[in-house]
């Protein structure tokens, strides 16, 4: 008698689980929801995608396999992709998640129309931007100080643990000119 409740309970379970919708948009309320699109840039892979609010890839914007988000995209009114990325197997002296290599401009059919790399001894993208209406991106870059650097710069290094600060500064770039601002 229990076997057979097992294999009744088995069943039930299984087809309730089965029956349900794992995968793409389960629910969507209208009313709730916000018009327009939403921009997608999963980590570890190289496509943006933008979707309707029914969960429908309306456009996508490929790149290299290699390459993965730097953590951030932003479409732009034009329907230019602003986005950032990185090599996945970049190195530098900051490997953190919140890292990147570079922010690309891109219209809609992918083609690249100005890029902007920091990735070296001194300094590194960091993940995130902002995109102004005057055709500039605000970016956050990790900068590398010296010991030299703090001590003219007036930092107490009897706290400092290493010979380095990483400091952040906020660079703008406009996209157009390909000039720092």
């Amino acid at each position: 008698m229990h076997f057979y409740l097992l294999i009744v309970l088995f069943f039930s379970v299984t087809s309730i689980c089965f029956g349900q919708n794992t995968v793409g948009l389960i629910s969507y309320n209208a009313n709730k929801a916000f018009e327009g699109y939403n921009l997608l840039y999963p980590l570890d892979q190289p496509t943006v995608f933008l979707l309707n609010n029914c969960g429908e890839i309306v456009h996508t914007w490929e790149d290299d396999a290699n390459m993965v988000p730097g953590n951030s995209a932003y479409l732009l009114p034009n329907g230019n992709l602003v986005k950032t990325k990185r090599d996945r197997s970049s190195q530098g002296f900051i490997t953190s998640s919140g890292r990147s290599d570079w922010v690309e401009v891109r219209d809609w059919d992918n083609n690249l129309m100005a890029s902007f790399y920091a990735n070296d001894s001194l300094q590194r993208l960091h993940h995130d931007i902002a995109v102004t209406d005057r055709n500039t991106v605000l970016m956050i870059i990790w900068d590398l100080k010296s010991m030299d650097e703090c001590i003219a710069a007036g930092k107490d290094t009897s706290q400092m643990q290493d010979d380095v600060i990483l400091s952040e500064k906020i660079v703008e770039w406009d996209y157009k000119t390909d000039s720092i601002v």
